[in-house]
């Protein structure tokens, strides 16, 4: 894996060449065939995924117990962001969607990070705040449309 296509990626991109260096001995790749689960919903697991390649279907279980396709995820997007920081199970399945890599960050790798290289652990930290903050705005602007969908036709 190439700095280059690490620091493409939104989490990382602030990150200096020492930064760099301190994030590669905290990640690893790991590669899925289409059709492969990554995680259930309901599973636990504290890791964060981005894709490098490929695409992740995200589906959510429906009452009648039915996978709901809600999401694809495409290269530079991260998922599983929520239990990565909270430690609670997974809200939805994640399957490759088409042959995909992955690059993948262990929650006890950043702790050992934020221990190390607090400053570096930081950045990254703020980054996913930030994408966490747009993901939110934009859900907002979803929900007002809805919202306002449902006004106009109650009327």
């Amino acid at each position: 894996m190439e700095n280059k296509e690490i620091r493409e990626i939104s989490f990382f991109k602030d990150l200096d060449d020492s930064g760099m260096q301190a994030l590669m001995g905290s990640i690893q790749t790991k590669e899925y065939k289409a059709g492969d689960i990554i995680f259930r919903e309901g599973s636990i697991s504290s890791d964060l995924y981005i894709v490098l390649s490929g695409k992740v279907g995200v589906n959510k279980m429906t009452a009648e117990g039915d996978q709901f396709p809600f999401a694809t995820l495409k290269k530079g997007q991260g998922f599983g962001i929520m239990s990565f920081l909270d430690g609670r199970k997974h809200d939805a399945t994640t399957v490759a969607e088409e042959d995909t890599r992955l690059l993948v960050l262990e929650r006890s790798e950043f702790d050992r990070l934020v221990q190390a290289h607090p400053a570096i652990a930081l950045k990254i930290f703020w980054n996913i705040a930030i994408d966490l903050a747009a993901l939110v705005r934009e859900m907002n602007s979803q929900h007002m449309d809805l919202m306002h969908m449902m006004f106009r036709q109650s009327k």
